[in-house]
């Protein structure tokens, strides 16, 4: 990955709300991994939705997807 191997990056960090299960599916399958949940972070549509945090380490395992 060009973070990893060319940049030089050691971690890479993103955040997904709860109501969208596809996208963590896709973010795991890239090889990130849910490090935890801010319980409440999102008022929408008349709700509150947690945000789940995730992350990859340059020395995670590296996904084959391209």
């Amino acid at each position: 990955m060009h973070a990893f191997d060319v940049v030089g990056v050691h971690r890479i960090g993103l955040e997904v709300y709860a109501f969208n299960p596809r996208a963590q599916r896709v973010y795991e399958k890239c090889g990130f991994r849910m490090e935890g949940r801010r319980r409440d972070a999102l008022y929408w549509d008349g709700e509150w939705i947690d945000a789940i945090m995730m992350g990859l380490l340059a020395a995670d395992p590296r996904s084959t997807m391209t």
